[in-house]
């Protein structure tokens, strides 16, 4: 069976090198049409000169609410609350959501044409539990998966409720080990690299646990019928090691064909990158940045040139502008994509047929280059991503640099990040030094306290003053910090959250859910 699925995944690999030489041109053909296409979409939204830069609020609320009476019955919605406090509610129709996924498929076949003869399956780290994020929209399925559909995309069957009942029962690392070492794909994809890396951590913090279903399925693979859909050449080999192994096994030995991992690169996730690199080595894997895609917008497409990969402003039904980073929210100052200097930083402006109009994304991206006319752009920071108790203005930014500062000391540093806290009573307004780690809290907090005086003056002066208190280190869960700062829970916290390095809300006031 196993040499069945493999030709047939050959077969299925070879259409989409195909599929993606046409996208190719496609993308071509829209690049020399952008300019126009760009003019046809300021029409079609009605923005003009005078159009206002809004923000997520009430009036693109109400834009949102007239776009979804277009679409009555048919409107849905995703929710994204990984770093906001107030959830921002963007409009779905089925048409957009078609659209979304056609994307995807845009991005991966023609990234397929670069290397035509490397197995092109593919295993996506998706949420194993029902949530409101886009991502579990795209993912959804209305029954069993066809079977050629799965070959392609072994974790469409995790969707199965009987595969949900496994993930109950025997956890979601050890359901989606099960999964890759059977199927052995070519590729994984991972939109946050944290889902990944927190994946190839709990094989090696719980190699038992992790590895319980496959000694049940080598015992008996009776129970498993579904499992003849995902079967690889070689699979019951793998399986019985990774069975009879008391230790845990390099991932080459789990999933051999494995040859590129998929991910965002942009902004805070460098601890992430940096853990991935030791699992899997660049010797032996690619690590290929994914396009830029926010829940409001796409923001970039990926162009590929070679080894190289460009990151452009071309999502279909997207009208781009751009800020001059740190200007004012100022229609007079906006800037076209092909207009962009090449060194320079710029906030993204988008408007779309969802209801989105000159809406401020906040993220801020640096212009490496330019293709066919268009500029190379890579997500750099929130630019809103600040906080201050009395006058300090703390940005992600500065901690960024403190971070990296002390990584350079302790290159072992874990996942840290900083939440402000105003406990009241005797205790002055501080940041907490939350980390998802055994490090000392209490020594690195004072180490970051002292590093952030020389980065930020004005922090330096409110502490000075005795205005601010001194940091403080904690020490937390996964979970608690989750449900702490998003709200969530563990079973939603990989298409809801995002690691940040600061998050602009007390940790007093963030509720934690019933």
């Amino acid at each position: 069976m196993g040499l069945v699925n493999d030709a047939l995944r050959r077969v299925i690999g070879l259409l989409l090198v195909a599929l993606g030489i046409g996208l190719e041109m496609r993308l071509r053909i829209r690049l020399t049409n952008y300019r126009r296409a760009q003019r046809g979409l300021r029409g079609r939204y009605d923005v003009t000169d005078a159009t206002p830069i809004l923000p997520y609020g009430p009036e693109q609320r109400a834009n949102i609410a007239a776009a979804a009476a277009r679409f009555g019955p048919a409107a849905q919605y995703a929710m994204t609350s990984g770093s906001t406090a107030e959830p921002k509610r963007i409009l779905y129709p089925p048409e957009r959501l078609a659209r979304a996924k056609r994307m995807f498929i845009d991005a991966f076949a023609r990234s397929f044409v670069r290397a035509p003869w490397q197995r092109q399956s593919f295993y996506l780290f998706s949420s194993l539990h029902q949530d409101d994020s886009l991502t579990s929209l795209m993912v959804a399925e209305d029954g069993l998966p066809r079977y050629l559909a799965t070959l392609q995309a072994p974790y469409r069957l995790q969707s199965d409720p009987a595969f949900r009942t496994l993930a109950r029962e025997y956890g979601d690392a050890a359901l989606r080990l099960w999964v890759i070492a059977l199927s052995n794909p070519g590729l994984l994809y991972s939109t946050n690299p944290s889902t990944l890396s927190v994946f190839l951590d709990t094989l090696q913090r719980d190699w038992s646990a992790s590895t319980a279903l496959i000694r049940d399925y080598v015992r008996d693979p009776a129970p498993f019928p579904l499992a003849k859909r995902l079967v690889s050449c070689g699979a019951s080999t793998r399986l019985r090691r990774i069975a009879q192994s008391e230790r845990p096994l390099p991932f080459f030995e789990i999933a051999p064909a494995v040859h590129t991992y998929v991910c965002w690169t942009g902004g805070y996730v460098q601890p992430f990158l940096n853990r991935l690199a030791e699992y899997l080595p660049a010797s032996r894997y690619r690590q290929l940045p994914m396009y830029s895609m926010s829940t409001e917008t796409p923001e970039t497409t990926p162009y590929y040139r070679g080894d190289a990969v460009a990151f452009v402003p071309l999502a279909p039904g997207v009208l781009y502008e751009f800020l001059p980073d740190n200007a004012a929210d100022d229609p007079a100052l906006l800037v076209r994509p092909d207009a962009l200097a090449i060194g320079g930083r710029y906030t993204m402006i988008v408007s779309d047929d969802y209801g989105l109009r000159r809406y401020q994304t906040d993220d801020v991206f640096a212009c490496v280059g330019r293709v066919a006319g268009l500029p190379d752009l890579r997500f750099e920071r929130r630019r809103s991503l600040s906080y201050s108790f009395t006058g300090e203005k703390l940005t992600g930014q500065h901690l960024s640099m403190a971070y990296e500062r002390m990584r350079e000391e302790m290159p072992e540093l874990g996942f840290l990040t900083c939440v402000p806290s105003s406990p009241g009573g005797d205790v002055l307004p501080h940041y907490r030094l939350v980390g998802v780690s055994d490090a000392p809290m209490d020594l690195l907090a004072e180490r970051c306290d002292t590093v952030l005086n020389e980065i930020n003056s004005e922090y330096g002066a409110k502490r000075l003053s005795g205005r601010l208190g001194p940091m403080r280190g904690m020490t937390v869960t996964l979970d608690e910090l989750v449900a702490r700062v998003c709200g969530g829970s563990r079973d939603s916290w990989e298409t809801q959250f995002k690691f940040l390095p600061l998050y602009c809300r007390t940790w007093e006031s963030c509720i934690l859910p019933a």
